[in-house]
């Protein structure tokens, strides 16, 4: 390296700093506000790191006089989120939640990325500038709102729009501007990390005139890929423990469960690298995990996780079902803020969980409330076996109950209705409920006399996912052969979609789930058949508690085989990392070309990086664990 001096005008350390610093660079560091003409002279070059402060920063004029001066002496300056400077100034901080980069700049050489590629840098800060005070040069990166997992074309109309800028040249060209905040791109998890090196290491040569390697600071998070000469019983418990401890790790856990537990860690990871929490209530999510605690019990033994499964179970049943005499007697609520919304699949995942308790452990805990939840369903499930998407207390009058329950709801889809249909068919095997086993019959054989045109609600691979649990317990119940049949079909079917990697894509046939194509909403992580793009929120994660009770209803290896798969798919793509909010989950999306967790991010609560307490991580170590035990629980069977 040479003698020459890099600025840095920054408020805060940040990954860029640490990244500077690891590259043996000299460095003056200086604060906004105190900056010397003298000073600014010695350095060869000046990077203004503002994006470590949620403000864009706005020079005193003291300083901008003399910051302005350098760049006219052809001096090279960085500005990052700066809400002026040179002859930009710019609008109102606003959120980018929903917008992504796209590189733009065919004079550029990237290494490792092309002209159109997208690029996330997660629920972050940008400054629009106005466009009237902008260069005309082609911007290195620009945002974009499109329907597309990696890679989109830029045209003129594209480049048209100077405010929706993100890193270009202005003039003069030696001065370099970012709208947005990037001084910690590793701790924000920018997506994806390659690509995104490239693009910090192309802004910081330019500014050094040096090489650089940013390779010398480490990601925010990594996967560890399955050893196939290891043990697999091994690798799947050392990965059941590391995600049991995330539950309290990632604090979501409320009183050791007498209180409760919250959704999950949400989506959105904010420019410093804090990410929001789901602090929600929901009977879905802690009836996952207090199976997850109570299968941990079973294979290791460990009083504590069965003290906290017990107290979830507890507080379901007591806390969240209502009580009162009347027609909603028996329901379980969404959650304690939708608190008279009742979604029967929801429903359904507390409920099973609470009965294979019971049979497992020969035991009526909490049987009878669980039969009370599922009775209050029946009643609005309609002639056909299937209930509409959700039901709202406001709206069930007694005319509206009949009504429900008097017609055919015409409601086909696994993932409103099958494992609702599961519950009942369990729970019919527990207490003999000719009721229940009647409406499971009819609602399964309603649901694949529609096969494979289900009602979607994200991908084809998502219903497929759904259908095999079901599938087995309506088999076990009935042992038909045709019923047995339609097990073996949804699963080879599935296996259309299926990844060298253990993965199944994201797919949709004719695109006909309700939530392909939409923004600011739910939806799906699909843009097109083909995408790498792996859900663990919607379709994988229901796969290894699904196999193993397939293989243990039919005892075909063939289900255990492909619980092998799944299961080592699982250790080789959960999150470790020294943050213990994400050590040891498992989020919603993944780029299975990248091994990394990128795709759309249009989802309004639920995009790439959330993980849920119950729908991922409690269940993939529920399945994990239940793959483990089978031998043990076979004789349930």
């Amino acid at each position: 390296m040479t003698d020459k001096i890099i600025g840095i005008i920054t408020e805060d350390d940040s990954d860029l700093l640490h990244v500077l610093r690891g590259n043996g660079l000299k460095l003056h560091v200086m604060k906004p506000d105190a900056l010397s003409e003298a000073e600014l002279d010695r350095c060869y070059s000046l990077a203004i790191l503002a994006g470590t402060g949620s403000d864009p920063l706005l020079f005193n004029p003291t300083e901008r006089i003399i910051i302005e001066k350098q760049i006219r002496q052809g001096k090279k300056v960085f500005s990052e989120f700066c809400n002026s400077i040179g002859n930009v100034y710019s609008q109102d901080p606003t959120s980018t939640r929903f917008e992504r980069v796209c590189f733009c700049d065919p004079s550029v050489s990237l290494d490792g990325v092309e002209l159109g590629d997208l690029l996330d840098e997660q629920c972050n800060t940008r400054i629009k500038p106005w466009d009237m005070t902008c260069s005309t040069r082609t911007p290195l990166l620009q945002y974009v709102r499109v329907n597309a997992h990696s890679h989109t074309e830029v045209d003129e109309q594209t480049l048209a729009k100077a405010d929706e800028r993100a890193v270009w040249f202005d003039d003069p060209e030696n001065l370099l501007i970012c709208a947005f905040r990037i001084s910690n791109y590793i701790k924000a998890r920018f997506a994806p990390v390659g690509k995104w090196q490239s693009v910090i290491r192309f802004i910081l040569e330019w500014l050094c005139d040096e090489q650089i390697d940013v390779e010398i600071a480490a990601p925010a998070y990594h996967f560890r890929a399955y050893d196939a000469n290891g043990s697999l019983t091994k690798q799947v418990r050392d990965s059941v423990d590391l995600g049991i401890d995330w539950f309290e790790n990632a604090d979501l856990l409320l009183a050791d469960g007498t209180r409760g537990l919250k959704e999950g860690v949400a989506t959105e990871i904010f420019p410093d690298g804090t990410q929001r929490t789901f602090a929600v209530i929901r009977p879905d999510c802690m009836g996952e995990v207090s199976f997850a605690y109570f299968m941990h019990y079973l294979l290791d033994g460990d009083r504590r996780s069965f003290t906290l499964s017990q107290n979830l179970s507890d507080f379901i049943f007591n806390s969240m079902q209502a009580k009162d005499e009347g027609p909603f007697q028996g329901m379980l609520r969404w959650s304690n803020q939708a608190w008279g919304v009742c979604y029967q699949d929801d429903v359904a995942r507390a409920v099973i969980y609470e009965l294979l308790k019971c049979l497992y452990k020969n035991t009526e805990a909490h049987l009878n409330e669980s039969v009370a939840a599922l009775a209050a369903l029946a009643k609005t499930t309609g002639t056909d076996g299937t209930r509409v998407m959700r039901t709202d207390a406001k709206d069930l009058s007694p005319e509206a109950i009949t009504k429900l329950a008097t017609e055919p709801a015409n409601y086909p889809s696994a993932h409103y209705n099958a494992y609702y249909l599961a519950a009942l068919l369990l729970a019919h095997k527990l207490t003999g409920n000719a009721e229940f086993r009647a409406i499971g019959v009819k609602g399964m054989e309603t649901i694949m006399s529609f096969y494979p045109n289900t009602i979607r609600e994200h991908s084809e691979t998502q219903e497929l996912c759904r259908l095999v649990l079901p599938l087995a317990y309506l088999f076990w119940v009935t042992r038909e052969e045709r019923h047995k049949q339609w097990l073996y079909q949804a699963t080879e079917d599935l296996q259309r979609f299926r990844h060298s990697s253990g993965a199944y894509l994201e797919w949709d046939t004719g695109y006909q789930s309700a939530r392909f194509g939409q923004s600011g909403d739910e939806c799906s992580l699909l843009t097109k058949n083909g995408d790498p793009v792996a859900d663990l929120l919607y379709s994988l994660n229901w796969l290894p508690m699904a196999f193993a009770q397939a293989y243990l209803v039919t005892g075909d290896r063939y289900f255990q085989v492909l619980w092998e798969d799944t299961a080592q798919f699982m250790v080789s793509v959960q999150i470790h990392s020294s943050n213990k909010q994400i050590n040891g989950g498992w989020a919603r999306a993944l780029d299975v070309s990248l091994m990394e967790v990128f795709a759309l991010p249009n989802d309004l609560g639920w995009g790439p990086w959330a993980i849920e307490s119950g729908w991922t991580v409690g269940e993939i170590l529920s399945g994990l664990a239940c793959g483990l035990l089978c031998d043990d629980l076979k004789k349930f069977y």
